[in-house]
């Protein structure tokens, strides 16, 4: 019985006021929507970060210049950063449970051919580059085997610069200038479109 008049006790207070049990109710829907939407929108981000940084692959490491201080007072504190070498890479690759090490050195430059200039993002990289990152060469190959101290000149487009530098005509044996230097073209990369801002077709990749 008591059961009965807390429901018919309930039923008369919410019709006597309807305009707030419309807002209350209202209100809570509006809650709701706003924590699913949220929930939807973080779990969506999450999802899109972690397929941009896993197309490369789930096992790679990056390692960049560590720095070394000397303490002291402050007018005599030096600061000093030791650059990685191609020693250093190579000294990676022979360490247990390295597949591949792969130097790296990224900057911008203009790339031009008969006439044709544009800036590009530039890097500087080792053979396995590719190999590493999962991306694929469209047409020739990618920077032969060599010895990483006395590479050849030779040069990979990305699929951008290809383009744009030489129409539907077929780069590779072509000679182009990377900043000041002649380079030979072997190998165009297949499309991997834009990475985190990042244009990975608008890139060349020298040793």
């Amino acid at each position: 019985m008591l059961l009965a008049d807390f429901i018919r006790f309930t039923y008369d207070s919410l019709k006597a006021h309807r305009l707030r049990t419309a807002l209350t109710a209202l209100g809570i829907a509006v809650g709701i929507a706003a924590v699913i939407l949220l929930t939807s929108i973080g779990e969506g981000l999450h999802r899109f970060v972690i397929a941009e940084f896993t197309q490369f692959g789930t096992n790679i490491i990056g390692v960049t210049p560590g720095r070394i201080e000397t303490h002291g007072l402050s007018l005599g504190a030096v600061n000093t950063v030791r650059l990685l070498t191609i020693e250093d890479a190579l000294a990676l690759r022979r360490a247990p449970h390295v597949q591949v090490a792969v130097p790296l050195v990224q900057g911008n430059s203009d790339v031009k051919h008969l006439g044709k200039s544009r800036r590009v993002t530039l890097y500087g990289v080792g053979p396995d580059f590719a190999e590493a990152l999962k991306m694929r060469v469209a047409s020739g190959e990618f920077l032969p085997q060599e010895d990483p101290r006395s590479a050849r000149a030779f040069v990979v487009l990305g699929s951008k610069v290809a383009r744009e530098l030489f129409g539907a005509d077929n780069p590779l044996g072509s000679r182009v200038r990377v900043g000041g230097e002649r380079y030979r073209v072997v190998g165009v990369m297949q499309s991997k479109g834009q990475v985190l801002g990042f244009d990975l077709d608008d890139t060349v990749f020298i040793p």
